[in-house]
């Protein structure tokens, strides 16, 4: 098994693509009761009798739970496990080492391993110093729950299901992030300016980490450069080529790439569902996981609770699994069945198993508020709020947005507007942070623009919906539901008195460079003309008529107008009619525009 070794001027360490193991000499007289050792998500410290060998941010993020130390023939060892399948650049940021040469390794065996004579290695270590590997600063974990779609599913996504496969677990937890941070920094630093920024990629005293978008990005690129290297050298059967595949897929589910999901794991390139099917153990259940995962968020729930349960049946029963149930239940609206689910997990929980009561919390906040018992839902959805913030105490995560957004939606229930409005603020600005261009900061922003609307901010309001707008035709998956009720309060907005004098920006053809993207998406994407799509395209030409665009709004009233007539369930002859009426308007228009030019 290939190994990586340094020597720094305390202790030496071995790495191998999956562990870390650290090893310094117990000095004479001292016990196991002199030995301190401290691990956290990505902060390690260690000491004996006072003295610290090794402390400071890791350079990736490890499970503590897993990481253990022992004294072995005159040694202190420790041993931690990599949330992710990589090397490390050393164990702790900022770190000066000697990298071990093979000779090195070689002459060092002969005295009983390379990491043995540390203490020997600082001469080497000081004369070498101008050629010793200085470690860079690692992305920032981006480790939480995985975010949903605000208007048609939970406010907290399904977690990673325990197993047998702890890596696939804990690295399933990610947010969402812009197709590319070259294209859109610029952007992004402006809200940023506008709604602020705190801690972000720092970590907090008890070792929680904050995201950076910028980190995810990177992070996510780096996996891509990893997989498309080994797939050509050692082929995708190759168990270091899957390591790499799971970890690109698992930064593509935090970062909305489901049809890049979709495409590696059941596309006629790779086939990897159907390897990984073939190999069994801890390859089809991290595929099942996956792609149970992209299902979710694709809004496809009763596929992806078929999944999680085949799951269930390789790997049994968990806290984490049960409450990727509940919320999957939540969303199919089978709020029983996912009260039992979030119920049984915390007594789980209680006993021992590991799982993550902040999100069972918020299941069960949802599951009130879907009964109408809304003072309820406030009060268990604020204590899931307080225990987040409790662990992300300083930092800016996007667990806890999602957790604001939770509970502003039962307070705007409640008819507390204001109050809604302070955490749908607060959440849009963490979400710019933390995710950045993704449908979590799109339905957080869309949201804020309308409560800001119903307490009469117009131009705060329209500027949130148009960015909302922008946001989410470029996404992935589109939500027609969400892009049309956007769309369909436009007019409104700009044409109701009380409202159009309050805006900055009251032409309507701002708003066309997104409807030609939607419209250019729904053709690639090729997707199926059904009522919700006719909706959304009638509203769609009633904005772009307008914002000058005729014959984008003909086509769109169009292709509306041949599903409604094409429709015998209901009677739509009134929404024919309004067709009609409006594309003879829009050619009227264009006609004095031809015959103007």
């Amino acid at each position: 098994m290939a190994r990586k070794t340094g020597i720094t001027e305390t202790y030496s360490w071995t790495q191998t693509y999956e562990e870390f193991v650290l090893r310094t000499p117990l000095p004479r007289g001292c016990t196991s009761r002199d030995v301190r050792a401290d691990f956290r998500n990505k902060y390690l410290k260690l000491s004996i009798k006072g003295t610290v060998v090794a402390e400071g941010k890791l350079c990736g993020s490890i499970s503590p739970e897993d990481a253990t130390w022992s004294i072995d023939d005159g040694y202190v060892e420790v041993s931690i496990e990599k949330s992710y399948s990589d090397w490390w650049p050393g164990l702790l940021e900022g770190e000066t080492y000697v990298e071990a040469k093979k000779s090195d390794a070689k002459a060092n065996k002969k005295e009983g391993g390379e990491e043995d004579q540390p203490k020997k290695k600082q001469q080497q270590a000081s004369e070498a110093k101008e050629a010793t590997t200085s470690a860079p600063k690692p992305e920032p974990k981006t480790a939480a729950p995985p975010p949903a779609k605000e208007e048609k599913i939970p406010k907290q996504g399904p977690t990673p299901t325990a197993g047998s496969d702890k890596k696939s677990a804990a690295n399933a937890n990610k947010n969402s992030a812009p197709a590319s941070a070259e294209e859109k920094s610029g952007e992004k630093k402006s809200k940023m300016q506008i709604l602020g920024k705190k801690g972000h990629g720092e970590v907090n005293e008890l070792g929680n980490e904050g995201e950076d978008i910028t980190s995810i990005l990177g992070m996510e690129q780096k996996c891509q450069t990893i997989f498309d290297t080994l797939v050509p050298q050692l082929g995708i059967e190759h168990e270091a080529t899957l390591h790499a595949a799971f970890n690109l897929m698992d930064q593509w589910i935090g970062n909305y790439r489901m049809s890049r999901i979709d495409d590696l794991l059941n596309g006629n390139k790779h086939k990897l569902m159907a390897i990984c099917r073939k190999k069994g153990g801890q390859w089809v259940m991290r595929a099942v996981q996956m792609l149970a995962f992209c299902r979710w968020k694709q809004f496809r729930f009763r596929e992806a609770l078929t999944l999680f349960y085949e799951f269930q049946s390789l790997a049994g029963k968990s806290a984490i699994l049960l409450e990727n149930m509940g919320h999957t239940h939540n969303s199919l609206g089978e709020t029983d069945k996912a009260e039992e689910c979030f119920t049984e997990a915390l007594d789980r929980i209680s006993r021992g198993d590991r799982g993550n009561k902040g999100g069972l919390l918020m299941g069960l906040g949802i599951v009130k508020k879907s009964r109408g018992d809304l003072k309820g839902s406030v009060r268990v959805l604020l204590e899931a709020l307080e225990f987040y913030k409790g662990e992300y105490k300083g930092v800016d995560h996007s667990i806890v947005a999602k957790s604001h957004t939770a509970v502003g939606r039962s307070l705007e229930a409640l008819g507390e507007t204001r109050k809604a409005e302070h955490h749908f603020y607060e959440a849009v600005r963490i979400f710019w942070i933390t995710c950045g261009f993704s449908p979590l900061t799109a339905n957080a922003s869309k949201k804020l623009g309308e409560l800001q609307l119903a307490l009469g901010k117009a131009n705060g309001a329209q500027q949130l919906l148009k960015q909302a707008l922008e946001l989410h035709v470029s996404f992935d998956t589109l939500d027609i539901r969400a892009i049309m009720e956007i769309i369909q309060v436009i007019p409104a907005l700009h044409l109701k008195p009380r409202w159009a004098g309050m805006l900055a920006m009251p032409d309507f053809n701002q708003y066309v460079p997104s409807l030609k993207t939607l419209r250019d998406r729904v053709d690639r994407d090729k997707l199926k003309m059904n009522g919700d799509l006719a909706v959304l395209f009638k509203a769609a030409g009633e904005v772009a008529l307008p914002g000058g665009a005729f014959e984008l709004s003909i086509e769109f009233l169009n292709r509306a107008m041949g599903f409604f007539k094409a429709t015998t369930e209901v009677d739509c002859s009134q929404l024919v009619s309004q067709c009609e009426q409006l594309v003879a308007h829009a050619q009227q228009k264009l006609g004095v525009r031809g015959r103007g030019t």
